[in-house]
């Protein structure tokens, strides 16, 4: 086999591979002793025509496994013959055909991993402050406790306003017909929270209990139901009770029902010390980014667009599933190709840092360990609310979803050491 390797750029190439007439020779023979082992030939038994019967027969399934084959095989001989580690399926082109006592043709365009002068990685500059619960955030996080475990109590005597939660019968209609799914009993409305369709709070603002009320809206442009964007509908309103928050006293009592803290003190210690805790992960996220920056910014290299595509897309699936989530309809609300433009730097960025984060795991030699794995998916189902075995389902069913998550943990890992031994300022 001979093997020449032409440089398109730095992270791509082109093999120029020639397959010798003896090598496919021996291929071939090899792939003809295979077909005739189970070979349906008229007038011979299964398994027993003659060879060059065979070869007659069979020549075009025979000639296909043979160019495959040796496609395959001088490929992989020639990555490792030109040390050579491509991060993506090869490009095979110009097959030449084959033919007797002649070699097989053909080249391989690659993308492989940049060649990085690793510079400096310890010491890195990263800002640090302390980290500090005020006062103002314990009040607000004891006030939104308070909030969190209100009672709502009926409110006599007076209209519904705002700051108050109507309890109401509703249902819409277009055109004197009932809108399917725009029908509720005993619906909770925080008047002043805009949950509904803009202006509905505003025309119930006044009610009295017991009263019925007719209103008029239009639904929103961008309403997730299509048939009703932008179009107009009454609501007949009936306001059955109206009801207030009611915040509970701020003493031990209170303390005991949301985590058994025997006094007002204790929980303030907890809440004070749970600030804190998610203060100094922010911040430590926040050094990670300016760390992994500053690395990349500091070295200078090309990268493959294999990578960068794939990133790209990674990015997008996770806008298109939380965008769902949120029920934005995405095929109306999501343009991949502008999307993709407008991230181009940032996933060239991140790959960047993957890239140099993987060679300094490699110098530090970095492992992640099975059990450090099972730890990192047991956390996974501990937060999701679901089983390990579920978790682990998942990640088994993904290509390369197993590896994946362990190339992720080496890269927290390696940043983790990098943090240690930087600078903060």
């Amino acid at each position: 086999m001979k093997v020449t390797v032409e440089d398109v750029s730095t992270v791509k190439k082109k093999l120029h591979i020639q397959v010798l007439p003896d090598a496919i020779a021996i291929e071939r023979k090899k792939a003809l002793a295979d077909v005739a082992k189970k070979a349906k030939i008229p007038g011979f038994r299964p398994g027993k025509a003659p060879k060059n019967v065979v070869e007659r027969h069979y020549a075009t399934e025979i000639d296909s496994e043979v160019m495959n084959k040796l496609i395959s095989d001088s490929y992989l001989q020639a990555l490792k013959e030109s040390d050579l580690s491509p991060v993506d399926m090869p490009n095979i082109t110009n097959i030449s055909p084959l033919e007797t006592n002649a070699p097989l043709n053909f080249t391989a365009v690659v993308e492989v991993r940049p060649k990085i002068d690793l510079g400096s990685y310890e010491g890195v500059e990263v800002q640090e402050s302390p980290v500090t619960a005020t006062d103002d955030e314990l009040s607000q996080t004891i006030e939104r406790l308070r909030e969190m475990y209100a009672n709502l109590a009926p409110v006599e005597g007076q209209a519904l306003d705002k700051g108050h939660t109507a309890i109401i019968d509703f249902e819409g209609f277009q055109d004197g017909k009932s809108i399917e799914g725009a029908k509720a009993q005993d619906h909770h409305l925080a008047i002043g929270e805009g949950t509904l369709i803009p202006g509905f709070e505003e025309q119930i603002a006044g009610m009295n209990k017991g009263e019925t009320r007719e209103i008029s809206v239009t639904f929103p442009e961008d309403y997730n139901n299509k048939d009703l964007a932008g179009k107009d509908a009454k609501f007949t309103v009936t306001l059955k009770e109206i009801k207030k928050k009611v915040l509970p006293e701020l003493n031990d009592e209170f303390a005991k029902d949301i985590g058994n803290h025997a006094t007002v003190d204790e929980l303030k210690t907890r809440i004070k010390e749970d600030i804190e805790i998610r203060k100094k992960n922010e911040q430590s996220s926040a050094q990670r980014e300016e760390l992994l920056g500053k690395l990349v910014d500091a070295h200078t290299f090309d990268v493959p667009q294999g990578m960068v595509d794939r990133e790209l897309t990674a990015m997008a699936r996770h806008q298109l599933t939380r965008m769902a989530r949120q029920g934005i309809d995405v095929q109306k609300a999501f343009d991949m190709a502008k999307f993709k433009q407008e991230h181009l730097d940032l996933a060239v960025k991140r790959v960047k840092g993957t890239l140099i984060l993987d060679l300094i795991a490699d110098k530090e030699k970095i492992e992640v360990s099975d059990a450090e794995v099972n730890a990192a998916m047991a956390a996974m189902a501990r937060s999701a609310g679901k089983k390990l075995e579920e978790v682990k389902q998942y990640y088994a069913s993904q290509e390369g979803g197993m590896d994946n998550l362990r190339a992720s943990l080496v890269e927290e890992k390696t940043l983790s050491l990098l943090l240690s031994k930087a600078k903060k300022v």
